[in-house]
């Protein structure tokens, strides 16, 4: 039987890449995730048709958690750029929490080190790259009820 992956950010550059590689392996069934329901929704359905689409509200832990039922795995990631600093964290810990009390086996984060922790203290200011860390911090705490995984991408994905 195929495992259900739910993909947060399927529309964007990482999370895209993920649905992409994950549907032409034909090995794994489909949710996709996006927080912004304009984002190339009709596009994204014609282009992997038999896949789930969903709206997914990362301030809302109740419907995340609907949004990860039966799912197997879920990979995170989450647009700094769209969210306050502070709120990040919130999100992507509820997003966290959402799995482990929906039952999924493991989580897949996209995170980046501590700048903090990396220039021994010279850099303080360097919010997002901190809140990631925090967050595979966190991860990392919860292993006996979840199977976390990280993975560090370059800051440039595309320069277009």
């Amino acid at each position: 039987m195929s495992k259900l992956v739910a993909i947060i950010g399927a529309t964007g550059p990482q999370g895209g890449s993920v649905l992409k590689t994950l549907y032409a392996s034909e090995n794994h069934k489909l949710r996709a995730l996006t927080c912004n329901p304009d984002s190339s929704i009709k596009a994204l359905v014609a282009k992997y048709p038999g896949i789930e689409l969903d709206q997914a509200d990362l301030d809302d832990a109740a419907s995340l958690c609907k949004e990860f039922d039966n799912v197997d795995t879920v990979f995170g990631m989450t647009d700094y750029y769209a969210l306050m600093q502070k709120e990040q964290f919130k999100q992507d810990k509820g997003a966290v929490d959402a799995a482990i009390n929906a039952g999924v086996k493991m989580l897949v984060y996209s995170g980046m080190g501590s700048m903090t922790v990396l220039s021994g203290g010279k850099y303080t200011n360097c919010v997002h790259f901190d809140n990631k860390h925090n967050i595979e911090e966190y991860l990392n705490s919860k292993s006996d009820a979840i199977g976390g995984f990280v993975i560090y991408l370059g800051c440039y994905m595309e320069t277009t």
